[in-house]
């Protein structure tokens, strides 16, 4: 049987490949009109099952073929499991259908086998067991033979809700599934995402996809959101349809029937039609309403808020702290603290990259040197503020965002500051700098500079989106640490974006993390293409700022003016111990694949105090879309949606009994 239905699996692989290179279309494309029209003849077929049409599945019913049962016993038993793999596949089985369209769509003749095998090899089992039990001397088909018409009636309603699914698929595509809300909500109850991200990890492949918002049509240009409507009504047009030829029945029923059997078959009637309204009405309410506008609220949650006048000013003011031009003389100037390129300063106080010495190479002691100066005259500056226990933050890393790396330069005796690095790989390396004065803290990259040795030619490593990464431990008892992250929705320019870190240990366990520079973790992120730095801290009780964006004072309420340490020195984490969520809020100045460094410290880990372990992960950052109309206040919290989806099963449960009860 399952050697039967793999071949199966290769010829539905074989046809859909040749049907994709014969037709010339985009894969994408031919794999819903596969869908649709293979939902056609699944839900033909199952409504055939039911009795409602007369369109029955292929089948057979007579005893096996002679020449078969002519055979030995290995030789007739193998037989007999090709022939019944025939009859298998034209079983009216749910996962049939799914199963030969996804494996068409593919064209992947290994991909087919191995599908339509693991399939057979379940179907099998069920048969495996029944066999077991008759040697035992169990009957266990009496069980199935008396209940037959009952089974071959509810796995037909079962085809109905899966062909209908597959037809919508087909008929209105990927696109819609996704913002139809009932993929992200499979994933949510099956921890698809964080299982696939953990394995991904392990064996180093591209993490699994997120979603956002989906625009477009489906086939014949249907717009994506009348495909929930669609579902539904697929769903529920065979149940009334079957409802109304029940009534036909019962409504002709002969008067020579007993009058108690007349009223009993009416009773069930009428509580049939209070069962299919209120089933009617919860599909409609989850599928068409519920679903849908939970994925939009957890898809673009700052879509609908974030264009009032009061964002709209905070983006304005964002925007005009990036680069700040003088009106007289059209200098430009970091005394707003935003992000600029240390070329790009020609008045104010700038901090400048000097060189690295010799040429840098890979094994060798580099020093980096840079000048803390007040351009154009470059006088030294010698005010600066401590901020997160250094005067000065340095980040670097290579071209390709590998080889991070967070260090503290000192000035010495000649008022030059400088710290000292032994590179592991070669290439092109990029340092951003942060200095804090007059409470403002200023950001400033420097220009590139290669390393030479072991790695300088090695192609550059792709940015893959990702949420969640192990971390090798410092110790070795300590195993490694799981490090997640979450957000809500799409990452959009220009919008305050909180992003959620939690830190547990290999078995799952959350941790507590220590002071790291003053703060829980300190979070970098950088464009795949250098263009855009940010490095920032915790928000809450901690200093925030992200590189040309405003400070924040908490979760959701932005503050236009910087704040600065008050005492010049050290700041308390304020963490508490039980607290296992580090929440940043960031602004992404453009759109694009940005790269994230979160920076931490594992309560008791014994690294030098200003040194942490570093998780690193993709993020993407989308155009900013146009705003949506707010839907109901009540869905847009998980706990809402329950309350409403409760509040409705209670008043139509309310009503059939109260019917029943008076029938």
């Amino acid at each position: 049987v399952a050697l039967m239905l793999s071949l199966y699996g290769v010829a539905a692989a074989i046809i859909g490949g040749a049907a994709v290179g014969t037709l010339g279309a985009p894969l994408e494309v031919v794999k819903n009109w596969v869908y649709f029209i293979a939902g056609i003849f699944a839900l033909l077929f199952a409504l055939g099952s039911v009795g409602l049409v007369k369109f029955k599945m292929p089948s057979y019913t007579g005893a096996a073929p002679a020449f078969i049962q002519k055979r030995g016993d290995v030789i007739k038993a193998f037989l007999l499991g090709l022939f019944l793999g025939n009859i298998g596949v034209g079983c009216p089985h749910p996962a049939t259908p799914l199963l030969l369209v996804e494996i068409a769509s593919s064209g992947d003749v290994l991909y087919g086998w191995l599908l339509f095998f693991t399939h057979a090899v379940g179907r099998i089992l069920p048969l495996l067991f029944l066999a077991l039990l008759g040697i035992a001397g169990v009957n266990g088909l009496s069980w199935l033979i008396a209940r037959k018409d009952k089974i071959e009636r509810a796995t037909g309603w079962a085809m109905i809700f899966v062909a209908g699914f597959i037809l919508t698929l087909g008929l209105f595509t990927h696109d819609w599934w996704v913002n139809s809300g009932i993929h992200t909500t499979l994933e949510k109850v099956t921890q698809e995402e964080l299982l696939l991200n953990i394995v991904s990890e392990r064996l180093g492949t591209a993490p699994a996809h997120e979603h956002g918002v989906e625009e477009g049509t489906g086939l014949l240009g249907l717009p994506l959101w009348l495909g929930n409507w669609a579902l539904v009504l697929l769903w529920v047009i065979p149940l009334w349809w079957w409802f109304a030829r029940e009534k036909r029945r019962v409504l002709a029923l002969p008067p020579e029937r007993q009058v108690s059997e007349r009223d009993a078959e009416r009773r069930l009637l009428r509580m049939r039609q209070w069962y299919y309204a209120a089933l009617t009405l919860l599909l409609g309410f989850i599928f068409i309403y519920y679903l849908p506008h939970s994925f939009l609220e957890q898809a673009s949650p700052a879509m609908r808020a974030d264009h009032s006048p009061a964002m709209e000013a905070e983006k304005g003011s964002m925007m005009g702290d990036m680069m700040e031009h003088d009106a007289s003389g059209g200098h430009v100037s970091a005394a707003s603290g935003g992000y600029l390129e240390e070329g790009e300063v020609t008045q104010g106080l700038r901090v400048r990259f000097t060189g690295t010495g010799e040429s840098p190479s890979v094994g060798g002691e580099t020093t980096l040197s840079f000048a803390v100066e007040e351009a154009p005259e470059g006088t030294p500056v010698d005010d600066l503020q401590i901020g997160h226990e250094k005067d000065m933050h340095v980040i670097g890393m290579r071209n390709d965002l590998t080889e991070f790396f967070h260090v503290h330069p000192e000035k010495d005796a000649t008022g030059v500051w400088k710290t000292s690095i032994t590179f592991t790989k070669g290439g092109t390396y990029k340092l951003w700098s942060d200095v804090t004065r007059a409470g403002a803290t200023h950001t400033f990259g420097h220009p590139m500079f290669f390393v030479a040795g072991e790695g300088s030619d090695e192609p550059a490593t792709p940015v893959v989106i990702s949420k969640n990464v192990i971390v090798d431990g410092y110790n070795a008892s300590a195993g490694g640490y799981q490090v997640a992250l979450h957000y809500d929705g799409e990452v959009a320019v220009g919008r305050a974006t909180s992003l959620h870190f939690t830190v547990r240990d290999v078995y799952g366990r959350a941790i507590a993390v220590e002071p790291y520079l003053g703060a829980a973790m300190h979070l970098a992120a950088v464009k795949d293409d250098l263009s855009a730095y940010i490095h920032t801290h915790p928000e809450g009780v901690h200093e925030q700022r992200a590189a040309g964006a405003p400070l924040s004072m908490g979760k959701g309420f932005p503050d236009l003016v910087p704040t600065a340490l008050a005492h010049g020195g050290e700041e308390t984490m304020g963490l508490a111990e039980e607290e296992r969520e580090i929440s940043f809020s960031v602004v992404f100045p453009t759109a694009g694949i940005y790269k994230l460094f979160a920076q931490f410290r594992p309560k008791g880990i014994t690294l030098p105090s200003d040194t942490s372990l570093v998780a690193a992960f993709g993020i993407k950052v989308e155009e900013e879309r146009a705003a949506r109309p707010r839907d109901g206040a009540l869905l847009k919290t998980e706990w809402g949606g329950k309350l409403v989806v409760s509040l409705v099963l209670i008043v139509l449960l309310s009503l059939v009994t109260r019917k029943y009860l008076r029938g």
